[in-house]
Order: C-alpha cells, then structure tokens, then sequence
C-alpha cells in the first residue's frame, strides 16, 4: 500500500489511518495476511497504469481527468459527516456487488480499481489567513496565494485568487507553512483544530476562518486494483472490507472529539476566530454550482478522460 500522507504530516490524525488498515487486516487473520506500507506521497499511478496494488488518499489530490471522481471525497457546499457516509455506501440494488460510487469507477470510468472510505475529517475550518477578510474584493488579488486542494481550488480562482495547485512543481503542507509564515503565501487550509496545531499553523498566521465550506466532509479511501482485489480469497475481501470501515468510523471519531479541546486551546492563544462573510459565502455557493452544472455536462465529462488540461482552461475563463 503506498500512502500519499508522508513523514511531514506524521502528527496528524489521519497519518495513522492507512497504518490502521494494515493492522486491523494482520490482527484479524492472525498475522496471515499483511500490507506493507510504502510512504511514497504518489498513488496516483493505481489509477493511471495499476502498477500499485492499492493506495491510500483523497481522490482530489489527483490530476484533473478524474475530476469527476471528487465526488467520492469532497465537494464544496456538499453533504454532512452523516450524508457522506450514506452517500459512500450506496448501492442501488442491496443485492450489487459494488457501490454506486465503486460502480463509478469501473463500470463509467473505465479503471482497473476499487476505493473503500477508510477515513473522513468530517466538517472542516475554513484555514489560516494573514489578514482579515472584509469583503469579496480582498480575495481579488492574484498576488495572494492560498494552499487549497481540490474543488476548492476551482472556486476560489473564479473568485480571483490564485492557488498552489498553479506552481509547479508541487509543494508540501510543510513548504506551504513556511511560506504563510514568511508571507509568501496569503492563506493555507489543512483540515481542522487538531491538525493545524500540530502542524503549527497556529504560529504562522493570526486568523482563522470558518466554515470550510470546500470541505464540509472529506472522505479518504484506499484504491485497490482490481486484479489484486479477485486474488484474495473471499474472507480475505470481507476482512479487508471491515478494516477500512472500521478505520473510516475511528479516523472521523477521532477528529470530532479532539478538534473541540483543540478549538479551545487556539481561542486560548489569542487567535481570532472568524466566520467569511455572507458576501464571500454567498459568492463562493454561486461559483460552485457553475462549476458543478459544467461538470454535470456529459460532453464535458468525456473531456476529463481526454483533456483535462483544456478543461481547467476553460474553468479559469469561467465558462459554463
């Protein structure tokens, strides 16, 4: 199993959720089926070539052809902790052997895998800012750059921003710390309370923003190529399958009892706690639902498999 979360977010909840799996699968076979965990930060290439038996991330780390697969992660404006979950395990006859979104992957995209939720966030905060946000025009400055993934992204570039998702070669969470601290970077969003403690945003910027409505429930999977998958023997796929869901359950449980002490203890630094004004709010809800009613599009979706890269250009232009 490679995993996209390397050594610099090792403080972090979701560090511990691809090393979970490996552990509930090895405990519940009695040490006959183990993973070995490879700390890459690359698992795209299960999507592209199938040469990794499986991967632990956030689909929305991935390139822009499998935009259409961000809805099996996170989508701004979208579902709560609770429809996510619902959503993830859909499946429209009980009696199918995969979800709608695994479906997805397979039987629409064409791909050589199948992802299982094995972790979520759950509501996310909004990030960390240098200076406040007053209205939708101090977001209009291509100056300011924000660390965002995803969606996100998209959104806040139709906004006027720029995002890292534009630099190349890519950067770490922890380059991105840096440059918020030395004011190169405008503003940067992790997850939540918890996290950004440990990573020490806390100590690059003075304002932190809720809600991260980008975010409002992010989900984490392992990807399996599906030729690995059918070698198992079925008890092996159901345990698998249990491992995953269990550390889905433990991952979002996590976050939602340690982000409240930790909330605490950023009101306690000082920090101000600030909410984006109805004006951005409402800005950012009317450029995602153009963002997703071209997504929506099926002449635009076989363009994904094809083209992203047109495809992002067209976002920035903001047609839809």
């Amino acid at each position: 199993m490679h995993t996209f979360l390397s050594e610099n977010v090792r403080k972090t909840i979701l560090y511990d959720a691809p090393q979970q799996v490996c552990k509930l699968v090895k405990e519940m076979t009695n040490n006959r089926f183990k993973i070995n965990l490879n700390r890459t930060g690359e698992t795209e290439e299960i999507l592209r070539k199938g040469e990794i038996q499986c991967g632990y991330s956030g689909i929305y780390y991935n390139t822009p052809q499998y935009r259409s697969l961000f809805f099996g992660c996170a989508i701004p404006f979208g579902l709560s902790p609770q429809e996510q979950t619902a959503w993830l395990y859909y499946k429209k006859n009980p009696d199918d052997e995969l979800t709608f979104i695994q479906s997805i992957y397979k039987e629409k995209l064409g791909l050589n895998v199948i992802p299982f939720p094995a972790g979520a966030t759950g509501g996310q905060m909004g990030g960390w800012f240098k200076a406040k946000i007053n209205s939708l025009s101090d977001l209009k400055d291509k100056n300011k750059i924000v660390r965002i993934p995803g969606l996100g992204a998209d959104v806040f570039k139709r906004l006027g921003m720029t995002t890292h998702d534009e630099l190349s070669p890519p950067i770490s969470v922890d380059e991105a710390i840096k440059r918020l601290k030395d004011g190169r970077f405008f503003a940067v969003e992790w997850t939540s309370p918890y996290d950004d403690i440990q990573l020490g945003l806390n100590q690059a910027a003075n304002f932190y923003y809720y809600p991260g409505w980008w975010e409002p429930s992010t989900t984490f999977d392992v990807q399996v190529n599906i030729n690995e998958w059918n070698k198992l023997p079925p008890y092996y796929q159901e345990i698998f399958k249990l491992a995953c869901h269990e550390t889905y359950t433990i991952i979002l449980n996590e976050y939602e009892q340690k982000n409240s002490f930790a909330l605490k203890e950023i009101r306690r630094q000082g920090v101000e706690l600030l909410r984006f004004n109805d004006d951005v709010l409402e800005a950012a809800e009317k450029e995602t639902k153009k963002l997703l009613e071209l997504l929506s599009q099926t002449k635009y979706l076989r363009r994904f498999m094809t083209n992203g890269v047109v495809l992002k250009t067209e976002f920035e232009r903001g047609q839809s």
